[in-house]
């Protein structure tokens, strides 16, 4: 395996609608269909899509919205072996995604499930001890076990730092490239100066600290080079959804290309770009043909992405 995630992974449903109506209002949705989600769960089909060899690590629910996942990890060339399934009758975690297209927000409404969470017991380390790199979202007792194994067995750590949480702060010496959502970046921070902020986040222990900024682009630093900034790519975007998660398994595909830190981020960026111009996390995930294209063209050539929204729409 390239890269093994661990995570949760999420049942979703789509809906976009060009404004989302007010209390007791109306809207007909321009696109509804049901779809794999979540963090980490969303970055490995990432990188299937880029050509990767990728496993998910995690525990789901028994019932359909569990077996959509799978068959959705399957769809889209993520291996499924590390996967448990809990007892009878358990559900797996669900989420509403509603976008508007005319201000290209989002409303998320969710549930976690009834499956329990993944335990440190739970993990295949022999499954895991294959991986080049592992990616997690968080540093609960399952993620934070896995990277300190990964430490010990030369296994690069990559960590989405979405929300800010005490436990993923405690794991950043652990981690070797630490990626920050701008939420996690100002409760950790507040104000500081983004350049600082990416020293301090160095001197506690990873090699590269990056921050993204939404559609300010990115910040970030590779121990012992010059800070740098990375701006978005224009695009029509229609959906946000699923764009860090993206980015995240886009910035490991190219550094397992060998591309240095800011080469990464520009690639993610660019890959994350070609998603928001359709609804979904997943739909509008391009393959690398696409990406090349669109890095040398400026353009969206986008066959494959059309064909991908036929198949997600058909399912509802």
């Amino acid at each position: 395996m390239d890269v093994i995630g661990i995570g949760v992974p999420y049942f979703d449903m789509v809906i976009n609608v060009d404004e989302i109506p007010r209390m007791d209002g109306a809207a007909c949705a321009n696109a509804a269909f049901n779809q794999g989600g979540g963090k980490v769960a969303t970055a490995m089909v990432t990188l299937a899509r880029l050509g990767k060899r990728a496993g998910m690590i995690a525990r789901i629910g028994s019932n359909r919205s569990g077996r959509f996942i799978v068959d959705d990890f399957k769809y889209n060339g993520v291996d499924v072996d590390g996967i448990l399934v809990d007892e009878t009758g358990t559900s797996s975690s669900f989420c509403l995604s509603l976008s508007e297209k005319k201000s290209r927000k989002r409303i998320f409404i969710g549930t976690k499930g009834t499956a329990g969470p993944l335990q440190p017991e739970d993990i295949d380390y022999d499954y895991l001890k294959r991986a080049r790199i592992l990616h997690v979202e968080s540093g609960d007792a399952a993620a934070a076990a896995a990277v300190k194994f990964a430490r010990e067995n030369g296994i690069v750590t990559v960590i989405d730092a979405d929300s800010y949480a005490e436990e993923t702060e405690n794991l950043i010496p652990w981690l070797d490239v630490f990626i920050a959502s701008e939420f996690f970046y100002t409760k950790m921070f507040g104000g500081l100066d983004y350049e600082e902020g990416c020293r301090k986040l160095l001197s506690m222990g990873p090699g590269v600290a990056v921050v993204t900024l939404g559609s300010r682009g990115s910040v970030g630093m590779e121990r012992d080079k010059a800070f740098f900034r990375c701006p978005c790519f224009p695009v029509k975007a229609v959906d946000t959804t699923g764009a860090g998660d993206v980015f995240h398994g886009a910035y490991i595909a190219a550094m397992l290309d060998g591309m240095d830190t800011e080469e990464c981020v520009r690639f993610a960026s660019a890959v994350s770009a070609i998603k928001c111009t359709y609804p979904g996390g997943r739909t509008g995930i391009p393959n690398r043909r696409t990406v090349d294209h669109f890095l040398l063209s400026g353009e969206i050539d986008d066959r494959e992405l059309e064909e991908r929204y036929r198949y997600y729409r058909s399912n509802l």
